[in-house]
This record gives C-alpha cells, structure tokens and sequence, in this order.
C-alpha cells in the first residue's frame, strides 16, 4: 500500500483500504477504482491521504494497532454517548467504561510505533479528538508503566476531557478566523464545563475528573482554568500532553494539520511535563507506513516499517533517484545506515520526464 495525497490520486488508481464515513458507512470500498468527482468529496470530510494499490508498494502493509471493526464500534459507541450527551446533559459512564476498556485492552504492548494514521479520524471534531487523544494516552501508559489500577481512569478522562465542548457553539469551535476575546474566553470555560457535568457521578474516579478539568493546565501554573503547576496527578498531566499533541496533528478549520516534525518542535515550546513529551515523540511515527519519502542521497521510496527504537529512522523500499532520474530497487534499513536520513515526507512520487 502507498499512502498519498488525494491531490495526487489519479483517476483508475485501485483503493487499497476501505474509506469509512463517521456515520460508520463505507465511502469507498477497497479494490474499487478512483474517480476524480471523489475527490471533493473526500476533502469535504477531512480526508486528505488515502492508501492505493499498486506495483511500487506490492507487499507494504500498514498494521494497525487497533482491529478495525473494534474502532468502528468504539467509534459509533463514542458518538452516541456524545450524541446522547448533547441532548441530556448526562452520560452513560458504565458504556463509556467499556470503550475505555476496550481501548486499554487493544494497546496492551509495550513496543508500539503509532503512526499519524492510527490517530486520524474524520467529522466532528470534538468526539473524534477525544478518541485519538485516548488512543494515544493509553499508549503513552504503557510505556510509562503506569499503574494498572489508574490506567483505565486515565484513559476514561481523555475520552472524554472535551465533553464541556457540547454546549460551545460550533460556531466558535469551527470557527476558521481568529476569535474574539468573548468567544476566547466561552471556549476556555468547557474544561469547567466538562466538570460541573460529572462532578456529582460516583461512577467516575477523581482521576478521570481532573483529567476533564485540569488537560489545560501546563507545568509552569499558566494554564486554565486552576492555574495548577506540577503538582497535578500524572494522569491530568498525560491527558494535557497528549491533547496537544494530537490537536496539532489535525487539520482545524484554521489550519491544516501540522507534520509530526513540526508537531515536535512546537510542543517542545509548550510547558507540558518533559518526560510525557519525550515519550509521545518516542512513540509516534514520524512517516506512516506506506509514505512516499525523499533520503538525503537523493533516493526516492516507501516506507516499509518503523521501529520503536527510532521512529525518525525506519525501513524503506527505494524505488528511484530524484537526482539521477535512474529506477532502482533495495531496501534500506537507516536504523544501520547512519549517513543516510530522510529529508522530507512528499505528496507522491516525483513525476520523471
């Protein structure tokens, strides 16, 4: 499989996943073939990369870390609780437990290269953030060790740290210019929100509560809405980095989604906990499976694998050279070839004369 740009896709190209709406439908199945009245279509829901089929990637297999049936269901069983939430003020804690369980029970190893892929979702921004943010923080608890018994609370309270977004207006949330300082501050009060919403629920633990109040919050006091510093639980600590991170990987309607590369550099500049931050970056793929990218000796291929030992540096299958113009065949591994490093992610292949 190669992953591209949908700018780049060309009419006939074979689609090499199924491309599924929010509503849990299937937009384009896979092995069907490309057409360009697709195009916006796909843009119109965010999707901007898909994977296709073809002779350059033959034997390129992205695995996903979470089977993709379960992330439907946890996808549709986040929704209607969020649906349900919008319409009720309340939540069914015991359903969103499960999901939580769920998600848990799915990222159990502790050797996991998460690739941007694994994280992207399309439609409502709000519940689909919350997912991807609990994706990765049950990720980064196992790779911190965090105690078994607060795992699940951790993964719960990012699930659903963004619940006091519900009674935002969406057109302050998607709003693509710069807010006022009345619509700045209506969106800081949803971390209070959240937690007025739950603050009464037995069913839920502290830790989860705080996660919902506290994932603005930075290590230097001079975040919202407490002003806490480090002195908060390693649990609202984890929720707060990972949401960065992940709001930086998506596209807003303000902006585009950023490159990890440039994710990492901007969340460095963030007062988020330092070792939560380095363990993000240790796990996060820096060039998903099956990404077409440039090495700094000019050779042009697809990645094949990463590895949890360097996310920066993993196996690709060189098909050409940009400088030369000359096809050519081998794989690299950069985990061993130290002079060598890949210089860009690019759209597709360059085209050749």
């Amino acid at each position: 499989m190669r992953l591209i740009s949908v700018n780049k896709i060309k009419e006939g190209d074979v689609i090499a996943r199924d491309i599924i709406s929010y509503e849990g439908g299937i937009l384009l199945k896979s092995s069907s073939k490309f057409k360009n009245a697709f195009r916006q279509r796909l843009i119109e829901r965010n999707i901007y990369e898909i994977y296709i089929e073809d002779e350059k990637s033959e034997g390129i297999f992205p695995q996903d870390i979470i089977n993709p049936q379960v992330r439907l269901e946890i996808n549709r069983d986040v929704r209607t609780e969020f649906d349900y939430l919008k319409n009720n003020l309340d939540m069914n804690v015991q359903n969103m437990s499960k999901v939580a369980e769920t998600l848990v029970s799915e990222l159990t190893r502790k050797d996991i290269v998460c690739d941007v892929m694994d994280l992207k979702m399309n439609d409502d921004y709000t519940y689909q953030h919350c997912i991807g943010v609990a994706i990765l923080t049950a990720i980064v608890c196992r790779k911190m060790q965090i105690s078994e018994q607060h795992v699940q609370k951790i993964v719960m309270g990012a699930l659903m740290h963004d619940i006091g977004k519900i009674i935002i207006p969406k057109n302050v949330l998607n709003k693509p210019g710069k807010l006022t300082d009345e619509e700045y501050q209506l969106l800081k009060s949803h971390p209070e929100i959240g937690y007025k919403i739950v603050e009464k629920n037995t069913s839920l633990s502290p830790i989860t509560k705080l996660a919902i109040l506290c994932h603005h919050e930075r290590e230097d006091g001079k975040g919202y809405p407490l002003g806490k510093g480090e002195e908060l639980h390693i649990g609202a600590k984890i929720v707060a980095a990972c949401d960065v991170f992940h709001a930086l990987l998506s596209n807003r309607p303000y902006r585009p989604a950023l490159s990890v590369k440039d994710v990492i550099v901007i969340a460095q500049m963030e007062k988020i906990n330092v070792p939560i931050r380095q363990t993000i970056e240790s796990v996060l793929a820096f060039y998903p499976v099956g990404s077409v990218v440039l090495l700094s000796n000019g050779d042009v291929g697809i990645v094949e694998k990463n590895f949890v030992q360097d996310v920066r540096r993993p196996l690709v299958k060189v098909l050409s050279n940009i400088k030369s113009n000359q096809k050519t065949l081998y794989r690299i591994n950069l985990q061993e070839e130290m002079g060598i490093h890949i210089l860009e992610k690019m759209e597709d292949f360059p085209e050749t004369n």
